[in-house]
């Protein structure tokens, strides 16, 4: 590879300049993808929260969405906290189902998804 004339160079430009814009192109969708998963798991986990705060709704339906918390290990203070907080105030009908979820859950996060 002789690299002698302004020729050679543009040639060798024209091959390198356009690998290297399809590349950086590439890590830029990549990132892009990588915050819109993001931005979709938190929102999944937001509704997964909301269930759970709702005044109505069934027993099984808020027990099965404290269940689901196990599958966001990036929030774990925050869940330690809500089930630590909240399995004492559970109150009503079937409310030690909960109450137990909410204990179980914690232990899962607190012995490194063991319970």
């Amino acid at each position: 590879m002789n690299l002698a004339s302004a020729g050679d160079w543009i040639a060798w430009a024209g091959v390198v300049l356009p690998l290297l814009v399809l590349a950086w192109s590439a890590w830029q969708y990549v990132a892009l993808q990588r915050r819109e998963e993001a931005r979709q798991r938190f929102d999944k986990f937001f509704r997964v929260m909301e269930k759970i705060g709702e005044q109505q709704g069934s027993i099984a339906a808020k027990i099965a969405a404290v269940y689901e918390l196990r599958k966001y290990p990036e929030y774990k203070e925050l869940i330690v906290r809500l089930c630590n907080d909240a399995a004492p105030r559970v109150v009503g009908d079937n409310a030690i189902m909960l109450r137990r979820e909410f204990e179980l859950t914690s232990q899962f996060f607190e012995n490194d998804g063991e319970i």
